[in-house]
């Protein structure tokens, strides 16, 4: 597929280009070695992610083996299958039914046909919907379909957004704001000053508050409950994004989250390092990435005297990204307080 917003291959970073199309298998075995390693170390349980690009593509017996073996050293790892559902087959869903204590499915789509087609179309420019509808009615079916994907885009009907999820039948929903930052605002974001995105997520938030319905939506629930903490003046500490998480390419280097490549060319970059040469958390406290990150989570003064701290943390810092410069307010910051702000008035009502 080639997706329009896509923050790896339509982004400011070019680095996919010299990128291996898969992972080696002696990198692969690295890998599982050094989150082994992390969680005897931490001793707290990893959540690793198979993204892409399309995960799917390495193979479902390639994925399968390495499945196997990171439950073989890791028996109660939680492992999370991100596709882009255009593949489905047998022995995919064996396997998730084999591990279905430790490996979800999500897929990410934007909606029915029509909103799907805005932006997700295939290689050659064509709706590979049908055989996505036909792959998530698969998925419900053998009860596999955990979780669903969907960008957020204003020009789509939040009523049939809602119709989709209903009818679509996954048991939670993750909603995700289009990419972009303070130089190159995303589609539908006029300018820093607007409201739309909040609007429409506030007409989503409705649907989902008043209706009939067995799935989570995340992004609401999390909300909700932050704004509950808030207004009962409990604290609660927090893991941020960026300190949370990793990237291994497929090359085997270490790099932070991927989504930063949206900001500039090699934004996501660390020292350069790969798994082969370095140990994930050696790289984790290299003073470039402890320099790096401390640039990334350092909030400018309209966050952190701003009522809503708590329930959004400044936003994705790749949202508060100016020619690098991470101290601004998220470009999504005046939708989030106008959601919050309408959701505590419910709360309160």
């Amino acid at each position: 597929m080639d997706c329009d917003y896509c923050y790896v291959y339509h982004g400011q970073d070019q680095t996919w280009r010299d990128m291996p199309f898969r992972m080696e298998a002696e990198v692969a075995a690295t890998l599982i070695d050094q989150v082994k390693q992390l969680y005897l170390n931490q001793h707290t349980k990893p959540h690793v992610v198979f993204h892409g690009g399309e995960p799917l593509l390495y193979g479902i017996n390639r994925l399968a083996l390495l499945v196997k073996q990171f439950v073989d050293e890791i028996p109660d790892i939680q492992l999370s299958i991100q596709t882009n559902g255009t593949i489905y087959n047998t022995s995919l869903e064996s396997l998730l039914l084999y591990y279905r204590d430790n490996l979800s499915y999500s897929v990410s789509v934007d909606g029915w046909q029509f909103e799907n087609d805005r932006h997700r179309l295939g290689r050659r420019h064509q709706s590979v919907f049908p055989a996505i509808e036909k792959n998530l009615l698969r998925a419900r079916s053998a009860n596999v379909l955990d979780n669903i994907l969907m960008v957020v885009d204003i020009e789509n009907d939040p009523a049939r957004i809602f119709e989709f999820m209903c009818a679509t039948g996954a048991q939670s929903y993750n909603l995700l704001l289009q990419d972009g930052d303070h130089v190159l605002l995303p589609r539908g974001k006029g300018s820093f000053e607007d409201e739309a995105t909040g609007y429409w997520l506030w007409e989503l938030f409705k649907l989902y508050v008043s209706g009939d319905h067995e799935f989570r939506i995340k992004l609401f629930d999390d909300i909700v409950t932050s704004l509950l903490k808030l207004l009962r003046n409990i604290k609660s500490p927090s893991v941020t994004y960026s300190l949370a998480t990793v990237t291994i390419d497929t090359n085997g280097e270490i790099k932070q989250s991927d989504t930063y490549r949206i900001n500039a060319d090699k934004a996501d970059r660390l020292a350069g390092t790969t798994i082969r040469q370095t140990s994930i958390q050696e790289a984790q406290q290299d003073d470039h990435h402890i320099m790096r990150l401390k640039e990334i989570e350092t909030l400018c003064d309209a966050c952190t005297q701003c009522r809503y701290l708590d329930v959004c943390g400044g936003g994705y810092p790749n949202h508060r990204s100016r020619n690098g410069d991470f101290l601004n307010p998220s470009i999504y910051c005046n939708d989030y307080k106008y959601l919050f702000g309408k959701t505590e008035e419910l709360l309160c009502s």
